[in-house]
């Protein structure tokens, strides 16, 4: 099955009619008569989608969208309207009471079935979103009530048309209802469409002549990575229900089947301003997440969970091409003393510094970490021995050359690094194990240590470890 619908209708002649004709599109289909009980059924078959008569016997659509906003997992579920005539007046009603849209009967099943199918992608969008932001324990408050998310920050549209002409004139209507940033375009301009910064909305007309060029358009736009993210909202001119459908269908996120109406597409724009800025924020969240799972929160340094697979990245790599790379680990040298001595806060402080300069003294390719208290993991791609020695006291001279400015502390505090390393890659080492090329440079830290601290000891790859 290609999801659930409920379908709530009053009529049972209708009811039996769209469960026939969305059974027959490999839809699941649960029935309900009342907007009264709609909530228990809703959260007993977890539908994908709500397709419901706008007047019913106890209420109406707005009723049915209020009753699911009850519950925060069924909050965002898509509703489809169904009106028995074509009324402007009581299609705007609906939009701005929440509703995905609103078709008249009898129903077109080609315009049908493109937009539940659209409205279904959007749905799958922002669940995959929210399991993303889960899975990388990021947070992000939920934005299901339409009133949290009604004033979006002003946004950039442009406004395509086959002629300026008319870009211009929807320009005009729109202006008195909108508060964005407009900007007009003719269809084939696309070298400005491209560029960035890119609009937030692209509203492209398709009308008789050009229909074809704005579908290639359209598709294009949500095909091309910098404009992915932007919302299309295409504009049958005249009003084409099946040109509607093929523009769902290519990807726009929403249409007016009916033509150009300013009231109504200012109503679309705004749901769908609403929803950019949801799906915007949690994308942002799962970036945070991410970023937050592998980052050490207080040098912003990576963290052992990025190195380790970092590192076998730059091993298997070298093994593949026969090039060399560095391995070091290095500690602070006697840090537990200036955490008892000056406390913690003051520890943390000279971490940060350290990380700094060692971070200063490094390539963009190379990698530092933070892998333990004051311990790190710094990784040099294409390092041989040579390089690795010059690096491993370049690092040591940034710490103990300048003592550390620690706020809170009258005088400076001196600081040194040791450090261990050892070279990996190349045409003989190239089988070593990763693990066994830690322990070499663990084993060669350990020698700096014992030597006296305040130096680099550089192991050979294979060495036994003590």
């Amino acid at each position: 099955m290609q999801g659930t619908i409920l379908v709530i209708d009053g009529v049972s002649t209708n009811r039996i009619m769209m469960k026939v004709q969305l059974t027959a599109a490999y839809y699941d289909v649960v029935l309900a008569s009342r907007v009264d009980g709609v909530l228990e059924v809703a959260r007993s078959c977890r539908p994908d989608l709500v397709l419901t008569a706008n007047a019913l016997p106890d209420g109406n659509a707005a009723d049915v969208k209020q009753e699911l906003r009850r519950d925060d997992t069924l909050a965002d579920v898509p509703v489809i309207a169904v009106t028995r005539t074509d009324n402007p007046v009581r299609r705007l009603e609906a939009l701005s009471a929440g509703i995905d849209d609103v078709l008249p009967q009898p129903l077109d099943d080609v315009i049908l079935q493109a937009r539940i199918r659209s409205l279904l992608r959007v749905r799958s969008t922002n669940e995959e979103l929210n399991m993303q932001r889960d899975a990388s324990h990021g947070f992000v408050l939920p934005l299901t009530d339409r009133a949290a998310t009604a004033h979006t920050p002003p946004a950039s549209i442009a406004l395509v048309a086959e002629d300026l002409q008319t870009a211009r004139d929807w320009h005009e209507r729109l202006s008195s209802h909108v508060y964005h940033d407009i900007r007009t375009h003719q269809i084939g301009d696309i070298q400005p469409l491209m560029s960035e910064p890119v609009a937030d909305v692209f509203i492209i007309e398709l009308n008789e002549t050009t229909s074809g060029a704005g579908l290639r358009l359209l598709a294009d736009l949500r095909a091309r990575a910098a404009t992915r993210q932007s919302v299309v909202i295409a504009v049958p001119n005249p009003g084409d229900p099946h040109v509607a459908a093929e523009a769902l269908d290519r990807g726009a996120h929403d249409v007016l089947q009916t033509g150009f109406d300013v009231e109504e597409l200012a109503l679309r724009l705004d749901t769908q301003l609403q929803y950019k800025h949801r799906h915007d924020l949690l994308r942002a969240s799962v970036r945070n997440g991410l970023r937050a799972a592998v980052e050490d929160p207080m040098t912003g340094l990576y963290n052992r969970r990025y190195a380790k697979p970092f590192l076998d990245r730059t091993a298997r790599s070298a093994a593949e091409t026969g090039d060399k790379f560095a391995l070091m680990l290095a500690d602070l040298d006697h840090f537990k003393q200036i955490n008892d001595r000056y406390g913690h806060p003051a520890g943390d402080a000279v971490l940060i510094e350290a990380a700094r300069r060692l971070q200063g003294h490094l390539r963009p390719v190379d990698l530092l970490a933070r892998v333990g208290g004051e311990e790190f993991m710094i990784v040099l791609p294409g390092a041989d021995e040579l390089e690795a020695g010059q690096a491993a006291v370049a690092l040591c001279n940034a710490i103990n050359s300048q003592p550390f400015e620690v706020p809170g502390i009258n005088h400076p505090v001196s600081v040194t690094i040791s450090i261990g390393a050892v070279v990996g890659g190349g045409a003989k080492t190239d089988k070593i194990p990763v693990n066994d090329l830690i322990a070499n440079a663990d084993q060669a830290l350990y020698n700096a240590k014992n030597a006296g601290r305040n130096r680099a000891k550089l192991s050979a790859p294979g060495a036994a470890v003590a």
